[in-house]
């Protein structure tokens, strides 16, 4: 594996990333931004499904779910072009692969919220009664996605 991370960080990617002023903290704010729409509309979501601020329509909160996707789509660019910047240090960082891991698992579980949401037409989301399977899948994402964030932070200490 370490061959394999050495030989990222010298692919034309991984300098023309380091022989830049500007690319890794462009990055590194993208990957900021792609985490605020991604965890920050998730959180609201899973909340509200699990009947906080229940003065939000539900509609309006699951309305947010292009804006999760968009970030999630921002955090894999960003966080992709970052890891192959450092992929020898990353590589071996055991806060990144449980990162990966939580992530994994928290976009399995969005994955499977967003497909409940569409295929129950919306109906509980109309009256404003989320069934217990969607709840489940709330406060997996919620605490599955604050263990990504709490991991990523992680990194730059372990």
């Amino acid at each position: 594996m370490i061959e394999l991370f050495n030989w990222l960080e010298h692919t034309f990617i991984a300098d023309a990333i380091r022989s830049s002023r500007w690319m890794y903290p462009a990055f590194e704010t993208g990957h900021y931004i792609g985490l605020s729409l991604l965890v920050g509309g998730i959180m609201l979501i899973d909340l509200r499904v699990l009947g906080f601020a229940r003065t939000l329509p539900l509609r309006t909160m699951i309305g947010l779910l292009p804006f999760v996707w968009v970030g999630f789509i921002i955090n894999l660019t960003t966080g992709s072009l970052l890891f192959i910047y450092g992929a020898s240090q990353f590589g071996v960082n055991h806060a990144f692969w449980l990162k990966m891991a939580f992530m994994v698992l928290a976009g399995l579980n969005a994955l499977a919220f967003d497909l409940a949401v569409r295929r129950s037409k919306f109906d509980w989301v109309a009256v404003d009664k989320p069934p217990t399977y969607v709840k489940t899948f709330a406060t997996l994402s919620f605490a599955l996605w604050l263990c990504v964030v709490t991991t990523g932070r992680w990194m730059a200490y372990l």
